[in-house]
């Protein structure tokens, strides 16, 4: 498959929804389980999306577009919600997530217009 920015904005547009549909109303138990050590429960994949959508995916693109691309990426800590554990509930971190996806794909599609990215 070849990358096609409209496909790609169609999974992040969709992903805030999945998510909720997934891990809205679910007992701690099912949102707190993982598969043991070394991997994540379903509380943390929400804390560490809420992350990357704050430093990870946009400000690369910000990157790319204001420097080219080659200057290396700032690193990305993959784990930095863990040391930084967002507090709320699943649903105030649903909430989070939608609204940052929202606001990066409001940008996004600013700077798709701004520098006819396609």
């Amino acid at each position: 498959m070849n990358f096609k920015l409209e496909e790609a904005l169609e999974i992040l547009e969709r992903t805030p929804r999945t998510l909720e549909v997934f891990c809205s109303g679910l007992s701690e138990g099912w949102l707190e389980c993982d598969e043991g050590e070394g991997t994540w429960n379903a509380t943390e994949v929400v804390e560490h999306l809420i992350e990357a959508e704050k430093s990870n995916w946009m400000p690369r693109v910000e990157s790319i577009l204001s420097e080219g691309e080659s200057k290396p990426f700032p690193p990305f800590d993959r784990f930095a919600h863990i040391q930084d554990k967002p507090q709320g509930s699943m649903e105030w971190k649903l909430l989070e997530f939608k609204r940052i996806r929202s606001e990066n794909i409001a940008k996004l599609k600013g700077l798709i217009e701004d520098h006819r990215i396609e």
